[in-house]
């Protein structure tokens, strides 16, 4: 279920990135060249991009992720400091960190943290990566936790330069515009203003390859064990990637994008698809807290400690949960007062699915969890053994 949780969350958090790019840049070709290009054009175009990406190998698609991660960063970091220099109408410096200055207090606070959670969620992405990592045992910890602590350091500062930027005095309008940092990049860089255009689509297309490369991963791993359809578990006789489930990701994303966009609104598909996404993580991370406490004790009891494996997983998940709550309730106004269900029935359809899979495969289960526990010694074990591990699948 936690499996099932974590394709929810990649797949429709990719498609809200995609899908609502799309959007944003037809309405900026409308307003600024009265160019009419449909959204669902520009959203199939990416999604045909980021498709060919990841099916061409893991290494071409990581190192064009690592180059737009990177030039996006230097832009919103500019932006930050430029915020800083050039505060909005009604700006004081400590008005973003005095809890009183929000409407709801402590309240709108919490339910602000269901962003937050949305924004860092990936930061595990590396993990699935694992067969295709030298050294994975070592590696892929260290680029989760340089993850999670070099962008959450990058969020606090540029959502603290932002509301300086826009005014502390006027947040609703922050809140309520669909995109803030167009109109500060016209308003403060001229026509500079392209470079925020230029991040918000690095921003898309690198959440697409992130999540692609790492959702196909998974349902490669489940391919293989039984637990999904044995085509998923199948790779490209030349470019070594699993293709089916690459395909399988971009097809899925752009029918919901397409759903969501057509029969409601385009406007409507990020916050509609993120807050599914954000349900789907919020139960990933709790479930996967709640099984560590248990896997190291039954299964690496010289390694278990109780404030590691314990304390700070229990802690995450009494963090977690206020959090869900506010999602839920009290209800959203519409559409989004659906989502819950939406997610809900998800969920139904994939426990139904999953039993049905061990009915059919008896063990399934069991040898898809164990798959993912040894991909990282079998990765060291063919480095040392100068293997030519670290290409696409090679371990497949």
């Amino acid at each position: 279920m936690a499996t099932w949780s974590y394709l929810i969350y990649e797949i429709l958090g990719a498609a809200g990135s995609t899908g609502f790019l799309g959007y944003l840049i037809s309405e900026m070709l409308k307003m600024q060249f009265h160019v009419n290009i449909p959204w669902w054009f520009l959203a199939l175009a990416t999604t045909a991009l980021i498709w060919t990406l990841t099916h061409h190998g893991v290494q071409l698609s990581a190192r064009i992720s690592a180059l737009l991660g990177g030039l996006e960063l230097l832009i919103m970091l500019a932006l930050g400091v430029t915020f800083l220099v050039h505060p909005g109408p009604g700006s004081t410096y400590l008005a973003p960190l005095t809890p009183s200055s929000s409407p709801h207090h402590f309240g709108g606070i919490l339910a602000g943290m269901v962003f937050s959670i949305l924004a860092l969620s990936g930061f595990e992405a590396p993990a699935p990566l694992a067969q295709e990592a030298r050294l994975p045992g070592k590696f892929i910890g260290q680029a989760i936790m340089l993850s999670l602590g070099s962008i959450g350091i990058f969020y606090i500062f540029t959502s603290y330069a932002s509301a300086i930027g826009w005014g502390a005095g006027n947040m609703a309008a922050f809140a309520s515009d669909p995109n803030p940092y167009y109109v500060l990049g016209h308003a403060l860089w001229g026509a500079g203003w392209w470079f925020v255009v230029l991040a918000i689509i690095n921003s898309a297309v690198g959440v697409g390859l992130a999540c692609t490369n790492a959702a196909s991963r998974v349902m490669y791993t489940m391919g293989r064990a039984g637990t999904l359809p044995a085509g998923f578990g199948r790779i490209h006789p030349i470019h070594r990637t699993p293709a089916f489930a690459i395909a399988f990701t971009q097809i899925a994303g752009m029918a919901a994008i397409l759903l969501v966009g057509l029969l409601l609104r385009p406007d409507y598909i990020f916050g509609f698809l993120e807050t599914i996404a954000t349900l789907g993580v919020i139960v990933l991370y709790v479930m996967a807290n709640l099984a560590l406490t248990r896997y190291m004790r039954s299964e690496k009891p010289a390694n278990f400690t109780v404030w590691q494996h314990v304390v700070a997983p229990w802690v995450a998940t009494l963090a977690l949960l206020p959090v869900l709550l506010v999602t839920v309730y009290p209800e959203p106004s519409w559409p989004y007062n659906i989502t819950p269900y939406l997610f809900v029935v998800s969920l139904v359809v994939g426990f139904a699915y999953m039993q049905w899979r061990e009915w059919r495969n008896p063990g399934a289960l069991r040898r898809g969890a164990m798959m993912l526990i040894r991909s990282g010694s079998a990765g060291e074990v063919g480095a040392e053994r100068n293997e030519p591990v670290g290409g696409d699948l090679t371990l497949g």
